[in-house]
């Protein structure tokens, strides 16, 4: 770790944080201004979490919008990930005869969302296998076009697959729904601030995410982005004050009483991530991603997709002979976090995500434990 993080983040001295994909990490000057807003609320609740809130989470949402390219009519923000999915599976039409197709790599509570829908409404659900490692669009569009013959109503991939860490080819895959008739959802979670982003170009319906996994924000806040067809039609999940509002961003501005103050540390987060960004940290970040690829892959571990699917910080890892239990007893002891669970397919994968706070000392120390467990 590098020395200069305690004086950014409260990571406890000697931890190895190399799962900052999971839940992201809250900055020291983030924290302090979470408090000033806190403050300030609480001096008057009544006025500051009225129709003054509604103006201030408008300007929040112009700026994360203007960050990442996005239009700002169409972009609102949600509580996370989750509540995003949440809204656009439960706004969306599914009549007798539709077809949803989701990839076997999508986070789990994803999938089930659609799974309850289309439980529900009788629709047609395919869960379509994405094979590990990870060559490119044609092994996917192979599979899609064999287990989905006629029409599709929506398919829903990731922009980045969470634990099995691939940059999904949006445009290709976004190219084969369109032939089919159908619209594509993504799930950009691991998006802002990491790569960029480009919806409308990618021929995308609906996109939904979160904000505190690259951002140095509080948790939890999310986005919501819409294509302009969809801007009136998808709700929030649960029916509150604002439910009805034409304006999108009310709309999702009060899903009852919350805590606003991570999304109005927004401002905050972006500035220090634009410090970053303008400092070159984030390309250190991707040459110490890199040499984890090279130290785990000469280790035995299995990259999950080619080089030209890899995302810049995050990597993971397909480790054969040894199980999900071993390598966590091999890991968290020496105070080792990274992400280490089942591949859709049962296999034992290893993800790491690498951030500013970040060194080489971080990998070797990893790379030692995990060859401490792995078969000779």
């Amino acid at each position: 770790m590098k020395p200069a993080a305690q004086e950014e983040f409260a990571l406890a001295p000697g931890l190895i944080q190399l799962n900052h994909a999971s839940y992201g990490l809250t900055s020291r000057r983030v924290m302090t201004e979470a408090e000033r807003i806190r403050a300030h609320i609480e001096s008057d609740p009544t006025r500051h979490l009225g129709a003054e809130l509604t103006e201030r989470l408008r300007a929040q949402t112009s700026l994360v919008a203007t960050t990442f390219a996005l239009e700002p009519d169409r972009t609102t923000l949600c509580t996370n990930a989750t509540s995003g999915a949440a809204a656009i599976i439960e706004s969306l039409p599914l009549a007798d005869g539709d077809t949803v197709v989701v990839l076997d790599t999508e986070y789990s509570s994803i999938q089930r969302g659609w799974e309850l829908a289309c439980a529900k409404t009788g629709v047609r659900l395919v869960i379509v296998p994405v094979s590990l490692p990870f060559h490119g669009p044609q092994q996917l569009l192979d599979e899609l076009t064999a287990r989905v013959p006629g029409s599709v109503t929506y398919l829903q991939m990731s922009l980045i697959s969470s634990s099995a860490a691939i940059g999904l080819p949006v445009a290709d895959i976004a190219q084969w729904v369109k032939h089919r008739g159908g619209q594509l959802i993504i799930d950009a979670a691991h998006g802002p601030g990491h790569i960029p982003m480009a919806p409308t170009q990618w021929g995308v319906t609906a996109m939904f995410g979160t904000l505190h996994k690259w951002l140095p924000t509080l948790r939890p806040v999310g986005f919501l982005w819409l294509a302009t067809e969809l801007t009136d039609q998808v709700r929030p999940a649960e029916v509150s004050l604002t439910w009805d509002c034409p304006d999108l961003i009310e709309r999702f501005s009060w899903p009852g009483t919350f805590d606003p103050v991570p999304r109005l540390c927004l401002d905050t987060a972006i500035a220090q991530w634009n410090q970053w960004h303008d400092g070159d940290q984030f390309s250190y970040c991707e040459t110490v991603a890199d040499i984890a690829s090279d130290a785990i892959t000469g280790l035995g571990g299995r990259p999950t997709a080619t080089t030209e699917y890899l995302p810049p910080r995050m990597r993971s890892f397909i480790l054969d002979g040894v199980s999900v239990a071993e390598v966590k007893a091999a890991l968290h002891p020496a105070d080792v976090r990274t992400w280490v669970g089942p591949g859709p397919a049962g296999e034992c994968l290893l993800r790491i995500s690498t951030h500013v706070y970040n060194d080489q000392r971080d990998i070797e120390t990893l790379t030692a434990r995990i060859q401490e467990v792995l078969p000779r």
